[in-house]
């Protein structure tokens, strides 16, 4: 019996409490405070960008947009590229005004963990964490020439309170640079 209380026990402890949003650390690009990000009441949108990335760049207004237009989906920005310094990528960060934070992915770690390929890669997840979608944010590497819009559909999707239509988008743009001795 105590043998049982004790699993049981230590089974309530290692596991967040049911509904807990889901949440990740890192340090803002821009003010170099430390954050965590934790889900909306639907989740969370992680986007990785480039300040040296021209597809990167073209979806960064769209980007905004989708922010104000789903609030209940916060939205990250993630920089991974280990190539871009953040002396050089916060200039590029702060021009553009981006309506949410900007975290600095020091050795690629958020990169890995959701095995992101590109700049723009989108990550849609629900309040637990689960990956809901994955891809490009467009199906162009110029937003203007987009024809269909992978992330704005995915969102919509579950703001509609339906499962996504397109859980995987093809992924554009720039490669994610990771450390050489990685």
């Amino acid at each position: 019996m105590r043998l049982f209380l004790w699993l049981l026990l230590a089974s309530m402890c290692s596991h967040p409490a049911l509904g807990a949003p889901f949440s990740l650390k890192g340090r803002d690009l821009i003010s170099s405070k430390d954050l965590e990000m934790t889900s909306g009441s639907q989740g969370m949108v992680l986007v990785f960008l480039s300040s040296a990335c021209p597809c990167s760049d073209s979806h960064v207004e769209e980007l905004a947009k989708l922010s104000q237009d789903f609030p209940d989906f916060p939205f990250f920005a993630v920089h991974s590229n280990q190539d871009e310094s953040v002396e050089n990528s916060k200039p590029y960060f702060i021009d553009k005004k981006l309506p949410f934070p900007v975290i600095q992915d020091d050795h690629a770690v958020i990169a890995d963990r959701y095995k992101a390929l590109k700049t723009p890669h989108a990550f849609v997840l629900n309040p637990k964490g689960d990956v809901l979608y994955r891809g490009g944010v467009s199906d162009s590497a110029h937003f203007a020439r987009s024809k269909t819009k992978y992330l704005r559909n995915a969102l919509t999707d579950l703001k509609n309170q339906q499962a996504v239509k397109t859980p995987e988008g093809r992924t554009l743009g720039c490669l994610i640079s990771r450390e050489e001795n990685e």
